[in-house]
């Protein structure tokens, strides 16, 4: 049994010790309650910022922000949307707002969001023109044969003027229209010139499609079946004979043959018929 000295010491060096422990642990302990407070305090910061807007969010429209827009401009679609800042933000439906920007004729569909920071969100996508049809009012065409929008005579030089007997109601989708933009679309995999003009015939014309292409002289005549004529309008093109490529129009409607005709276009322009099959210049002079 221990003494009541040899109780006495260890009572003093236990106390002597535990102040130098609780001094060698304090420091580890600081430091972690002090990164985490940073931490505690930098994120309620953050969710302040974010949450401030939804807390108590701005009454009134700030601006309107408008994606994916390559011909319309913001001042454009602010005045079809119908809205301005400073506008009521409460008060602003972003559907309805969508349906109003995508009545516009260059537009094809259009999304909106309201946000709470006070900005009007828009995503637009427009719509692109493929041709453009001829007449009194010339219409831009998209790929879905649809005459959207009208256009000056001589806007979009290096689109395909498409010709149409019956004339097809702007707004709505033409299978006939979206049918020569196809046509169109079509040359350059064959190795063909761009097309100038696509005629589409009527119901009951049986000379069907035709086509003028950039640079060559004749009227193509495809017929019915233009996506038959194709490959052989591209070997004319390629290797026929060069005074095909002279000719008034060439009737590309039959499968082993080409028929010449040496007739002036219908506008009476430029050439008159050589009886040799070669379509020459005014005067009967031929070139070369």
């Amino acid at each position: 049994m221990k003494s009541k000295r040899q109780r006495r010491g260890a009572i003093r060096g236990a106390r002597a010790r535990a102040p130098r422990a609780a001094r060698a642990a304090a420091p580890p302990g600081r430091l972690r309650d002090g990164r985490v407070g940073a931490a505690v305090l930098a994120l309620s910061l953050l969710a302040g910022v974010l949450l401030a807007d939804r807390v108590v969010p701005v009454p009134r429209l700030r601006a309107l922000h408008v994606q994916g827009t390559a011909r319309l401009t913001d001042a454009e679609l602010a005045a079809v949307a119908g809205v301005a800042p400073g506008d009521d933000l409460r008060g602003i439906d972003a559907a309805v707002v969508a349906r109003r920007i995508a009545a516009h004729a260059w537009v094809r569909s259009a999304r909106a969001a309201r946000l709470p920071t006070g900005t009007l969100v828009v995503a637009v996508t427009e719509r692109e023109p493929r041709a453009v049809l001829s007449g009194p009012q010339p219409y831009a065409v998209d790929a879905e044969g649809t005459p959207f929008a009208p256009v000056a005579r001589d806007a979009f030089p290096e689109l395909p003027r498409v010709a149409s007997s019956a004339r097809p109601t702007p707004g709505v989708p033409s299978p006939a229209l979206a049918a020569a933009v196809q046509l169109a679309e079509r040359l350059a995999g064959l190795g063909l010139p761009p097309a100038e003009e696509v005629a589409i015939g009527a119901g009951e014309d049986p000379r069907g499609s035709s086509l003028r292409l950039r640079g060559l002289a004749p009227r193509f005549l495809l017929g019915r079946d233009p996506d038959a004529a194709l490959p052989r309008l591209a070997r004319l093109v390629d290797s026929g004979p060069p005074q095909r490529l002279l000719a008034a129009t060439v009737d590309l409607r039959f499968q082993d043959q080409a028929v010449l005709r040496h007739e002036p276009p219908p506008d009476g322009g430029g050439r008159t018929a050589d009886p040799r099959g070669v379509a020459a210049p005014p005067g009967g002079r031929r070139d070369g």
